[in-house]
């Protein structure tokens, strides 16, 4: 998939190194929403590993990821993945790099994205789980038509236990044309 401003691939060993370099230039953005990252987490081996469990449960049909990659295809912006697939349903989750925040990049990358799984993979019900204080995934998620729906979890984020709450969009078909529903 493309947009004049990205490239969006599925995931595929490929783009190891660009993991590698991702999630190392951004290791101190990224660190306050993200889970602990496990020893080894910003090698090759392990990004390497990583990549393959990824593609795994893609071929099982149980997750679906994609990495937005700039137009030259020498640096990797961000991702979506879509986990935890089962009966029409998923969670969503997303990064991007700190020097591309506030572009609409990760706006337009989950515009194509979350319409790629619904019309391939059939998914109708799309969850988002965001901590409370993240306001611009909060912003992007209310632009996309996610509803909040007041359910809470908790989530180890660097260390701590973080209570997130739940956002959800639905789509149901009609005709040719998918409607997201509130």
């Amino acid at each position: 998939m493309q947009s004049k401003n990205f490239d969006l691939e599925i995931l595929n060993l490929s783009h190891v190194q660009f993991r590698v370099n991702y999630y190392s230039s951004n290791k101190e953005h990224l660190e306050i929403w993200h889970p602990t990252t496990p020893k080894g987490f910003y090698t090759f081996k392990y990004q390497e590993k990583k990549v393959q469990e990824n593609l795994e449960l893609i071929n099982n049909g149980k997750s679906m990821h994609f990495v937005i990659l700039d137009k030259s295809k020498t640096k990797m912006l961000g991702h979506c993945n879509y986990t935890k697939i089962d009966n029409h349903k998923c969670w969503l989750g997303y990064s991007i790099s700190k020097v591309f925040e506030g572009k609409s990049i990760m706006y337009e990358a989950l515009l194509l994205t979350n319409s790629y799984v619904n019309n391939n993979l059939g998914i109708k019900e799309i969850r988002a789980g965001i901590l409370p204080n993240n306001e611009r995934s909060i912003k992007l998620i209310k632009r996309l038509h996610f509803g909040y729906v007041g359910q809470k979890d908790e989530l180890e984020i660097n260390g701590e236990m973080r209570t997130y709450d739940t956002y959800i969009q639905k789509m149901i078909k009609q005709s040719n044309i998918y409607i997201k529903k509130k």
